[in-house]
């Protein structure tokens, strides 16, 4: 069995699932999704709490029970704090290997059976060998309101560009923001001016958390802000909306990253930021796929 555990929005846990999914695909084995860390609701200081997610798409999940995944413990933290790079521990049969650092690592691809993987594995190359399965397991499972189709057929019939604003905890909680930061109006004056030039029809759709905001600042007739009234349960509709435009304009976003990487037009732009993290030592050449542009 591969044990995979989650952490964070449904972004992450799509990273999450779809690295998982490569390796008991690899082996044939049974993928396992820990969800303990995830809704554990212990207080942590300047902690955004998530919920499970992965249920807007039309997946059969198994989830661990206490006898099938190793508690750590102090191995955990004795691996994290001594050791630079990954290792792989065995204990009760089941190894575990953790993400070290950020970027893509080829020993991934080293791990064996049986083995509890915790990271965030935000690379396309780790699960790029079963791109069609992956595209396949992220098939929706909520019908479109008569609303939301009405605003699908708007998206389908012009030439639209998804307009993706991430602001909340980026912002507001200490953590995120050092830690993430956020774009700034500069980087999307220059996305939308990118495509002013290479278009004369572009309609930008704006998917945020933060409407009250997107509303104060893209006020053109060329700018449709889609309220949360789209979003569906666990923001599935939003997404699957997103996934619909022809074009994207991104932010430091895994849910923006998702919703670019599922759109199956061939001639897609996706801009997206040079600066993903704040911490300029963190790798992120292999989050961001080729042929997309980064600003």
């Amino acid at each position: 069995m591969i044990v995979v555990k989650l952490a964070g929005g449904l972004g992450n846990q799509m990273f999450q699932y779809a690295a998982g999914r490569a390796l008991s695909c690899k082996y044939d084995s049974e993928l396992i999704l820990d969800t303990s860390f995830l809704l554990d609701r212990t207080p942590r200081k300047d902690f955004v709490f998530r919920s499970f997610s992965l249920d807007v798409f039309n997946l059969q999940f198994k989830f661990s029970t206490d006898d099938q995944v190793v508690k750590f413990g102090n191995l955990e933290r004795f691996a994290r704090y001594y050791y630079p790079i990954k290792r792989i521990f065995s204990k009760n049969s089941l190894r575990y290997f953790r993400e070290y650092p950020f970027s893509f690592d080829n020993n991934f691809f080293s791990i064996r059976d049986d083995t509890y993987i915790e990271g965030f594995w935000q690379s396309e190359m780790y699960f790029k060998d079963i791109e069609n399965l992956i595209r396949s397991d992220f098939e929706f499972k909520q019908e479109s309101s008569s609303q939301n189709i009405k605003l699908l057929e708007k998206i389908e019939a012009s030439n639209s560009v998804c307009l993706n604003v991430r602001r909340g905890d980026f912002v507001s909680n200490p953590k995120g923001a050092e830690h993430h930061g956020h774009c700034s109006m500069k980087y999307f004056n220059e996305a939308i001016q990118y495509y002013k030039d290479q278009f004369k029809d572009i309609h930008f759709f704006v998917f945020s958390d933060d409407i009250e905001w997107c509303k104060q600042n893209f006020t053109q007739d060329i700018f449709t802000i889609v309220g949360h009234e789209y979003a569906g349960y666990a923001f599935g509709q939003y997404l699957f909306l997103m996934t619909k435009c022809k074009h994207y304009i991104i932010p430091n976003s895994s849910f923006a990253w998702w919703a670019a990487w599922l759109n199956t037009n061939e001639n897609k732009i996706v801009i997206a930021p040079e600066k993903w993290y704040n911490n300029p030592k963190m790798d992120t050449s292999s989050l961001i796929p080729d042929k997309w542009i980064r600003i």
